[in-house]
């Protein structure tokens, strides 16, 4: 179960909805294959991020 929920986290950042990925699973998409439409968006995301400074003497970075 905690995969799944993980898994439907992951896809709600991504921006797609919980039924959206039960009808393209329903489909014949694989959980693979959905894992990697999640991770390919999330990737295109990750410049909209917020900027973190741990520490003032480093350089900021984004956050992961």
């Amino acid at each position: 179960m905690i995969a799944i929920g993980k898994l439907a986290i992951a896809g709600e950042q991504a921006g797609f909805t919980i039924e959206q990925m039960i009808d393209l699973l329903n489909s014949g998409l694989s959980v693979e294959t959905l894992l990697e439409l999640i991770a390919r968006r999330l990737e295109g995301s990750q410049s909209v991020l917020p900027l973190i400074n741990s520490n003032p003497n480093e350089p900021r970075r984004l956050m992961k």
